[in-house]
């Protein structure tokens, strides 16, 4: 729906015409065939720009924000209460949990003197084919001139940030409260367990696990199994603790 309106309009008006276009948007949008029936969605307000481009067969919940330079695929599934801004694109089959922000700002800065100041986020988010992302997940917008792009196939869990200008592979699995920083890439099937933390610049080679609780701040290749803070590796951190229980007992 259109976000500007001519200044003789009255307020109430304003409101009857959003109001309308909303309700139109949602009957659009709402039972739709090929769904299983618990994606049934409520009637009310949604607020989609003009500009935006929506396949005949996303669905669309209550209380969500899409901006002007949207594009979202058939099949697709949005829940209440997300913002998808700046430029998104995201693919078919598709889950977006409620709460989720796609596109906002990347957190970029640089020093002027005393100061800190923004660094331009003009990119984009590339959301593949078939991806799940849980509730209150955010993903930043690259920088200008490049994208964040999360590979077809991959899952990811409630409360995951995903930093400006990373790159996700195919068919990843990332657990709750995991954060990765900007710039980050991360390979095709690779496992993050829950409250895992990823440096930024780094690369994770496909196949790889990183342990929960873990802490990356190195480039690993693939088919690596990492664990604890620093990361190493799993195998070398197990004996570490084998030997430290030898010679002081375990606590438990």
């Amino acid at each position: 729906m259109a976000f500007s309106a001519d200044k003789s309009e009255t307020r109430d008006q304003k409101s009857a015409s959003s109001d309308s276009l909303a309700a139109g948007f949602c009957a659009r949008h709402s039972g739709l065939s090929g769904l299983p029936s618990s994606f049934s969605f409520p009637s009310g307000p949604v607020w989609v720009a003009p500009s935006a481009r929506l396949a005949a067969t996303v669905r669309v919940a209550p209380f969500v924000y899409i901006g002007p330079d949207v594009t979202v695929g058939p099949e697709t599934v949005i829940f209440p209460f997300v913002a998808l801004l700046g430029s998104v694109v995201i693919g078919a089959r598709c889950r977006i949990g409620p709460g989720t922000a796609i596109g906002c700002e990347g957190f970029g800065y640089e020093r002027h003197g005393t100061e800190l100041r923004r660094i331009d986020h003009q990119g984009r988010v590339v959301i593949e084919d078939d991806v799940d992302i849980g509730a209150n997940c955010t993903i930043a917008r690259a920088k200008t001139g490049r994208e964040t792009r999360i590979g077809q196939g991959t899952k990811i869990d409630c409360q995951v940030h995903i930093g400006h200008n990373v790159t996700i592979g195919r068919n990843c699995l990332i657990v709750a409260q995991t954060g990765i920083a900007g710039s980050a890439r991360v390979g095709d099937r690779v496992q993050l367990a829950g409250q895992t933390g990823i440096k930024d610049h780094i690369r994770i080679g496909a196949d790889s696990v990183i342990y929960a609780k873990s802490a990356l701040f190195r480039s690993i290749p693939p088919g690596s199994h990492y664990s604890g803070i620093p990361g190493r590796p799993h195998r070398e951190v197990q004996r570490l603790w084998a030997r430290l229980w030898q010679r002081f007992g375990r606590s438990d």
